[in-house]
């Protein structure tokens, strides 16, 4: 089993809030996207949409496909699935009754097998609606249509539990919910819920990148200058020693040991710490990357340091030199290809753990800091003016010509010493960066194997949808429950979702955002006026918490529309500003959203934010902005909970009366539409029976 790793949560982090607010792009790229016309895949990828929750982009390319010559009864069963799903019977129009015909009409056009068994099925429960309109809840009509539904397999009957749960009320949807309770909390939690989800908000880790420096190198235009410089200095310093151990042997020993102690101290600890005059090129970074390594690096440090207030202290200030190596290496190796620190996260998170592991085990060599100037550098240059001076001394013992020598090797240390030792600086640092690089590459890539083994059982964004909508039906028998409520009591019920604030977010392309932590809200439409429910969701766990309820009358709403908004996060806290309030500052401070907004006449505001699509959140490839509004305001069940809203708004104190009577309408529609060719019937009384809002189509029949 795969477990959560040290410090991964379901929360954004320090160093991730930003990019918690956009999310990451990644999966299967063809789950959801179209490659080609062919009627079948058409098919497969608007099942798909179904299962994971999208029923109007289901609807969409499954009649594409059907209307392209893909058919069967099974084709017939999951259109006329897609069309009820996340749907009120209520508010079903002309162009839904006229494809149910059209799909219900291509079943019969196959033998009876399973699928037109599933079929005929959902056709009855619908016509339940009728018998519980009209006649007693126990009928022998509902009890039969609840033995033919239970006779189904487990997948079908789940399949129609989840997605005709708007569609259905009253008794027979009490008794589906009844049957099917054990079964929905035992797949809340299947799969392996609670220790998978994590892994849907992870980015797809980059792999590592070898960093091997390029070895150092003379310029062309330099090499003639320092050759001549280092004949002449080395052959003035033979002449010179040759000279000393005849005339002068005291003087050229000690002179010689004095510089040889020089040249040792030069070698292992001035040349690391030398600064180099002409540093190889760095390259291009985005500047925001460089930033968001910086507090990457600087957090999971803090997080894998000790907790204590002083102990984080000493560790913040003898881990500085190792995350600023850390910081330059990520940005030279990645900075020109990334502009968002998410998919080196791993590597960040595993250099903090391992480098604290093996500082706190003193298995850790500190970087050399090139600003300080240990005692023994300090003192070696005095090493070496005593040996000039030991040397001078004999040559003069000598013979004054000897000095001449001398003035030759001055030239030579003027004219190519100092680019010596940046050369022996260069190529000492290339050696040892080259090894280190080399055996930090092969631990990144072990490590990277291993986490993209943790991350090789992410759930799937069909596996999210269906978690997420088991725990719908969950909270809302749950508020049934707390209010003492059945369905038979509710008239109509409206979930609507949106991101709990600091959550993290993910999607797959062509796919709804998916969030660590939900905040739902229920509406439940009774006699007695409007119950809401609002909680905060923990995804991972399934569990709810903060759980608030409110009741109001009817009469009460004042408007519910979507708009535009601006929102402002501060200390985890999310304020929503309507457009009239902001200020001619504003958009620069606030992130812009459309919000689904249920105004009450006491100015109270129920706001429910639907996902924006910023920079950013098309990681993976171009994306149509239009269609991904649409699905957010799908999948948050904004657009239908508009439109129901609309109409409590719009009728007020009446709204129950007139939505009893479109429900009888729509009851008659339906059967029309079964029976009569083409639905003409239904669509020659459409115009008398169209609901609010609605447009009335034209009577076509002659």
């Amino acid at each position: 089993m795969n477990h959560v790793p040290p410090n991964v949560t379901n929360v954004a982090m320090d160093d991730a809030h930003v990019e918690a607010q956009i999310g990451y792009v990644h999966g299967d790229v063809t789950i959801y996207s179209l490659s080609s016309g062919d009627p079948r895949h058409k098919y497969e990828t608007g099942l798909r949409y179904l299962e994971g929750d999208n029923p109007r982009q289901a609807e969409r390319l499954i009649e594409e496909a059907a209307m392209a010559g893909h058919r069967s009864a099974e084709v017939a069963y999951h259109w006329v699935l897609a069309i009820l799903s996340d749907r009120s019977f209520d508010h079903l129009g002309q162009e839904e009754f006229r494809r149910l015909h059209t799909a219900i009409t291509m079943a019969h056009e196959f033998p009876r097998d399973a699928w037109r068994d599933a079929l005929d099925v959902v056709i009855e429960l619908v016509n339940c609606l009728d018998e519980e309109t009209n006649g007693p809840s126990d009928s022998e009509t509902l009890t039969k249509a609840l033995e033919r539904y239970t006779a189904l397999p487990q997948e079908r009957q789940d399949e129609i539990h989840r997605h005709l749960d708007m569609v259905l009320n009253g008794w027979i949807q009490d008794k589906i919910s009844e049957l099917q309770a054990q079964y929905v909390q035992r797949m809340r939690f299947a799969n392996n819920r609670e220790q998978r989800v994590w892994k849907f908000f992870e980015p797809v880790p980059m792999p590592p990148r070898k960093a091997v420096p390029p070895p150092p190198a003379i310029a062309p235009a330099d090499r003639g200058r320092i050759i001549a410089g280092c004949v002449l200095g080395g052959f003035s310093l033979f002449i010179i020693t040759a000279v000393l151990l005849f005339s002068a042997p005291a003087h050229a020993v000690v002179a010689c040991t004095l510089a040889s102690l020089w040249v040792l101290i030069t070698v292992t600890m001035a040349l690391p710490r030398r600064r180099l005059r002409h540093p190889a090129s760095q390259g291009w970074w985005n500047e925001r990357f460089a930033q968001a390594v910086s507090d990457s690096v600087d957090h999971w440090f803090r997080v894998a340091g000790p907790q204590d207030p002083a102990g984080a202290a000493r560790w913040a200030a003898d881990s500085e030199r190792l995350r600023a190596q850390l910081k330059e290496d990520l940005v030279l190796r990645y900075g020109a290809d990334l502009s968002r620190v998410g998919p080196i996260r791993w590597l960040i998170r595993w250099h903090a753990h391992t480098t604290a592991e093996r500082f706190f085990t003193g298995r850790i060599r500190l970087p050399v800091d090139e600003t300080s100037v240990p005692l023994p550098v300090r003192a070696s240059k005095y090493l070496l003016y005593v040996a000039i001076l030991l040397g001078l001394a004999g040559s003069v013992e000598a013979g004054a010509g000897m000095l001449v020598f001398w003035g030759l090797l001055a030239v030579g240390a003027l004219v190519s010493g100092s680019e010596l030792l940046d050369y022996a600086a260069a190529r000492q640092r290339y050696q040892r960066e080259a090894a280190e690089a080399e055996q930090r590459y092969a631990e990144e890539l072990q490590e990277y194997e291993r986490w993209r083994q943790v991350l090789a059982d992410r759930p799937s964004d069909i596996e999210m949808a269906t978690w997420l909508a088991y725990d719908k039906l969950t909270f809302k028998s749950w508020a049934l429950r707390e209010y003492g409520l059945s369905n038979r009591d509710v008239l109509a019920h409206l979930i609507l979702t949106e991101a709990a604030p600091n959550s993290r977010r993910a999607r797959v392309p062509y796919g709804p955002p998916r969030y660590s932590a939900y905040t739902v809200l229920l509406f439940l439409l009774t006699e007695g006026g409007v119950r809401q429910v609002t909680a905060t969701l923990d995804f991972a766990t399934g569990r709810f918490y903060n759980q608030r309820r409110d009741t109001f009358r009817y009469d009460m709403i004042a408007s519910a529309r979507v708009e535009e908004v601006g929102v402002r996060f501060e200390a985890g806290n999310r304020r929503v500003v309507a457009r009239e309030e902001m200020g001619p500052y504003d958009h620069q401070a606030l992130i812009l959203r459309r919000a689904f907004r249920l105004s009450l006449v006491n100015n109270q505001d129920v706001n429910v934010l639907v996902d924006g699509f910023e920079e950013g959140a098309y990681d993976r490839m171009p994306e149509d902005h239009a269609f991904l509004e649409e699905l957010a305001m799908n999948s948050s069940g904004v657009s239908g909970a508009l439109r129901i809203l609309e109409s409590v708004c719009a009728e007020g104190r009446e709204w129950l009366a007139l939505e009893r009577a479109r429900r009888r309408r729509r009851l008659q529609d339906f059967r029309e539409s079964r029976h009569v060719p083409g639905a003409i019937g239904f669509l020659r009384r459409s115009m008398l029976t169209a609901g609010p809002g609605e447009k009335p189509a034209p009577d076509t029949a002659g």
